[in-house]
């Protein structure tokens, strides 16, 4: 399955909750802090690319 911009920021949410709660182990911790870098940049690039759209649609204007 293909993840969309949406649910990578939902995921995002997700993490961020999980580990606020301070209730994960240091090894849990580490694992969704890696998860969470690439979700940022998944959503990072996402942005970029839809920039770079409207910078072209608004080009053709």
């Amino acid at each position: 399955m293909k993840l969309t911009f949406e649910q990578a920021m939902e995921r995002l949410e997700e993490i961020s909750d999980i580990l606020s709660t301070g209730e994960v182990s240091i090894d849990q911790s580490l694992d969704l802090y890696a998860e969470g870098t690439k979700l940022i940049k998944f959503c990072s690039e996402k942005l970029k690319a839809v920039s770079l759209k409207i910078e072209e649609i608004d080009s053709e204007l």
